[in-house]
């Protein structure tokens, strides 16, 4: 039986190669010059080919030539923001080295939801991928370079952003995967949450949203459902138990231009600072499901 390709295994290989480049090439990821001259070396299947076509019904694919034992990257030219681009094609990326062998007929054909789930029990496999795109776009050891010891800011995830060429949301959500603060991300729209995710302290001291069990309301009294989007709000504003949580919370909201939604951070009383992990003890995406699984 074949081993499970891990996520962070495979986006460090990878990235132990990019971290040989000069400084002015390493950040942000050419995903396109990676596929192309990277995958090669690594299969005898290798990526040939990357297209940008407007696409109607999906954000990415990855496509396999029938006749021959190559790939292909397919993304959405209709996507203006590069951070979703980027992304979407090291999602692809991802799928191509972890599950290549298990894919059907049509490859995989990913849409925003896939790259934009991040509740309990979404399918291993997208979960997997953003795992993959996360790691490789935004490698643990350069992350921790830029956040340790910095409190939270959306200005700071906002240089990392521009650093890695990815989304502020996905600075955010990379964020939540190292930082020891009890810290809960939302991603909300018309009053309800598309999805939420806590980081490693706020899920073991119960602090998440299920959002898995169906749609679930914003607190009528937060900034994020009075879409509040002030310099205040982006700040952060205290608000007192019974919010939020049975408990304190600070509220930082903002409104998400790449994706027209409302991207929220809230941030619980705890103390220490930054625990980021090591590479080579990422939390597996799968690793995870099974923690969600165990409490849905």
């Amino acid at each position: 039986m074949t081993e499970r390709k891990r996520p962070h295994k495979e986006a460090n290989r990878l990235s132990r190669i990019l971290d040989t480049l000069p400084p002015e090439e390493r950040y942000p990821v050419d995903i396109q010059r990676v596929a192309l001259e990277l995958t090669p070396s690594f299969n005898d299947d290798p990526i040939t080919d990357v297209q940008g076509h407007a696409l109607k019904n999906f954000e990415g694919a990855l496509a396999k030539d029938p006749a021959a034992p190559r790939w292909a990257i397919f993304y959405n030219t209709n996507i203006e923001h590069p951070g979703r681009v980027r992304f979407t094609l090291a999602h692809e990326l991802g799928h191509y080295m972890l599950h290549r062998q298990d894919a059907g007929p049509n490859g995989f054909e990913c849409g925003t939801s896939d790259m934009l789930r991040y509740d309990t029990g979404y399918a291993v496999r997208e979960e997997e991928a953003n795992a993959f795109a996360a790691c490789l776009l935004m490698p643990a050891h350069d992350f921790r370079h830029q956040v340790e010891g910095e409190p939270f800011r959306f200005d700071l995830l906002g240089h990392c952003a521009d650093r890695y060429g990815v989304s502020l949301t996905s600075s955010v959500l990379r964020w939540l995967e190292f930082t020891s603060k009890r810290a809960v991300a939302v991603f909300s729209e018309d009053g309800y949450m598309h999805w939420a995710k806590s980081s490693p302290k706020a899920f073991k001291s119960g602090k998440y949203f299920a959002t898995r069990s169906g749609p679930i309301p914003v607190p009528s009294t937060s900034l994020a459902a009075e879409q509040t989007f002030s310099f205040t709000a982006r700040d952060g504003v205290r608000h007192a138990p019974g919010v939020w949580f049975d408990e304190e919370a600070v509220e930082y909201t903002i409104y998400s231009e790449e994706y027209e939604k409302t991207l929220t951070v809230l941030l619980l009383d705890n103390t220490g600072g930054y625990d980021l992990l090591d590479e080579e003890h990422e939390m597996d995406a799968s690793d995870m499901f099974r923690r969600w699984e165990n409490i849905s």
